[in-house]
């Protein structure tokens, strides 16, 4: 009776699991205060009206009215969906085709993996300025063949036509090797077998990557897809360095609004709201990833 007594009154943590909780306590910690509460916040800044001084003056949607009527948000919202409607689908063309072309035994396979890969460790502020370099004016490289050529020099960074396309060749020089990498780890899981029954029941190369291969890198195309779409969305720091959403606004991005409305203009409420809105895009994206990862 009393072994049973004094077993009923043991400390309740006697029989959890504590150790595993106390090493992942400092990560959770950092998540909740770098990740968590500023979520939160965001959205509580986005109902208010505060310019960083001061107290900050609670007005509802005001905010996000604002920015829905503002011209330059839904100019920016254009922008980015351009901007990603461009350069995905020739990310994953330009990764597919360098994957599978460095899948095979070609001559310096190691070397060229490595050059095509290498932008991808490159900072993206130091991609921004050599590009700049590149589409220049009068000294760049990209103007000087034209006009080797006989044709015209154009005005990339000042011409609000072009502005966007300069941004989208550096993006696809730095980013292919990264998504080239993963469609290679894709292709390796490729059975043999299947590319060899293919080849005895007569099917040309064409037909194995159209019947074999792609069929079964679903899951790698989703995750390509995916992830380059949310990296486009949130891109800034490329923008910023090349033109800082110029010009007139023809390469303004929602990161670059935001940017512009936090610390150029002091709008915090506004700034949130744009923010939110964004956030809320990232999250349906998320969503769509994993529905379809669960449906294959």
């Amino acid at each position: 009776m009393k072994g049973s007594v004094e077993k009923r009154r043991a400390p309740f943590w006697r029989n959890m699991k504590v150790v595993p909780y106390l090493y992942i306590l400092p990560n959770m910690i950092l998540f909740l205060t770098f990740m968590i509460i500023p979520i939160f916040m965001t959205f509580y800044y986005s109902l208010v009206k505060w310019n960083g001084l001061g107290k900050p003056k609670f007005i509802g949607l005001g905010n996000y009215l604002y920015i829905f009527k503002d011209s330059v948000f839904l100019k920016s919202i254009f922008n980015t969906v351009y901007y990603s409607a461009v350069t995905v689908p020739l990310l994953m063309i330009f990764s597919l085709f360098f994957a599978v072309l460095l899948n095979t035994k070609i001559p310096l396979r190691g070397v060229i993996r490595s050059a095509i890969y290498a932008p991808a460790v490159v900072s993206t502020v130091v991609v921004g300025t050599v590009f700049t370099w590149i589409f220049q004016d009068q000294l760049g490289l990209v103007n000087y063949l034209i006009t080797l050529a006989g044709g015209t020099g154009i005005k990339w960074a000042n011409d609000p036509r072009f502005a966007m396309i300069m941004i989208i060749v550096a993006t696809l020089w730095q980013k292919t090797g990264y998504n080239m990498v993963i469609y290679l780890a894709g292709l390796q899981g490729v059975p043999n077998e299947l590319m060899e029954a293919a080849t005895i029941d007569g099917a040309n190369t064409w037909q194995k990557f159209r019947y074999v291969t792609l069929p079964l890198l679903k899951n790698t195309h989703i995750f390509v897809l995916l992830t380059s779409l949310i990296n486009s969305f949130r891109s800034f720091d490329l923008i910023y360095t090349m033109t800082q959403g110029g010009p007139l606004n023809a390469t303004k991005t929602m990161v670059m609004y935001t940017y512009e409305q936090a610390f150029t203009k002091n709008y915090y409420g506004r700034a949130a709201a744009a923010g939110v809105v964004l956030f809320v895009i990232m999250v349906v994206m998320t969503i769509i990833q994993k529905k379809a990862e669960k449906e294959d």
